[in-house]
């Protein structure tokens, strides 16, 4: 439902429906927010159970141009399949997916202009999006030579009650090193140098990432103010603070809860007091990123480029404004043992 909360509010856009395999509270939201809906299946799963629908799949991918394809992982390949058989009919899927379903992996910030006429787009997952926008931004402003990030991700999203992991940190050991992360970040930004390391943690409420970025020798910053400065440059990346009692991932979200935003962080998080540099130049920081909520404008902004409706500029504009990202600021002062 948050992208198309999100289409509804984009003024080049229409849209036309969602799907639903199953009657659950989800129809009952999309109903009240007038929003069609069509059954994956059998319409009369849902008229048993006194739900309207609009017709089936097929009935609603014949009046689409595009459709955001937000289904469980793996669901991508078979999903595909079907949209092909629609000659005109362009998809985007989610970074749960591999690289190679579609060849094409999109992040706004990095290759927003390549996604013109692509009939099929990957957006990269919620953490790699995160990373591409934070380096993507930091690289316009000091050349970075190798970054090294440590993932500490939420174990369940807060719907997923029959799941997740309890008192314990779970390391992805068995997914080797490094982490998937690294090599899905080179999707979108190929020549970077990188490297993962990730595990979960007993919680739902946001991941988080301890980012280490190495600049090449002749363009460190000279100050954790300049990163600062930099990072602010960026709507989508939120500078915040622990003066504003922000000390967690927990207040973040509460703190989204009440500005309309029903919870929604589109930008990722850095606190503010958490930016430094070490005698050698290199740069750490800590970071928090709404894993529901930070590819919602990528998937708005996939639109646009694939059907060339705005160049970036224009499109992220667009959506920015739309979705309220970059209207609020937090600022903080640096804490005093950072070099400054």
């Amino acid at each position: 439902m948050r992208v198309a909360d999100a289409v509804m509010k984009q003024p080049d856009m229409d849209l036309i429906g969602v799907t639903k395999a199953t009657p659950d509270y989800r129809v009952e939201e999309a109903h009240a927010k007038g929003i069609s809906v069509f059954a994956l299946g059998d319409t009369g799963v849902f008229e048993k159970f006194g739900i309207p629908t609009e017709g089936n799949l097929h009935d609603l991918l014949s009046e689409c141009d595009l459709v955001v394809d937000c289904s469980p992982k793996g669901k991508g390949k078979e999903n595909l399949a079907i949209y092909s058989s629609y000659p005109e009919l362009r998809a985007i899927i989610q970074g749960g997916e591999k690289h190679d379903l579609t060849g094409f992996s999109f992040n706004s910030d990095c290759n927003y202009a390549q996604a013109s006429g692509k009939r099929f787009v990957r957006v990269v997952s919620c953490n790699t999006t995160a990373l591409c926008r934070l380096i993507s931004t930091l690289n316009t402003s000091f050349q970075i030579r190798k970054v090294r990030a440590t993932l500490v991700r939420r174990s369940a999203d807060q719907s997923e009650s029959g799941k997740g992991v309890l008192n314990a940190w779970v390391p992805d050991a068995d997914k080797g090193y490094p982490s998937h992360h690294a090599h899905d970040v080179k999707t979108v930004i190929p020549n970077l140098r990188i490297t993962t390391l990730a595990g979960e943690a007993p919680m739902t409420l946001m991941h988080g990432h301890m980012v280490f970025i190495e600049p090449e020798e002749g363009s460190r910053p000279a100050s954790a103010q300049e990163i600062v400065s930099a990072l602010q440059k960026n709507p989508r990346i939120m500078i915040c603070s622990l003066q504003n009692g922000l000390t967690s991932t927990a207040k973040l979200k509460d703190r989204f809860a009440l500005n309309g935003r029903n919870g929604n962080l589109y930008e990722v998080c850095v606190w503010n007091e958490s930016v430094g540099i070490d005698e050698e130049g290199e740069i750490g920081l800590h970071m928090a990123i709404d894993q529901q909520a930070d590819v919602v404008p990528e998937n708005i902004d996939a639109i646009r480029a694939m059907l060339g409706m705005a160049d970036k500029g224009r499109s992220a504009a667009i959506t920015n404004s739309t979705l309220g990202i970059g209207l609020i600021r937090m600022p903080g002062k640096l804490m005093p043992h950072l070099k400054v």
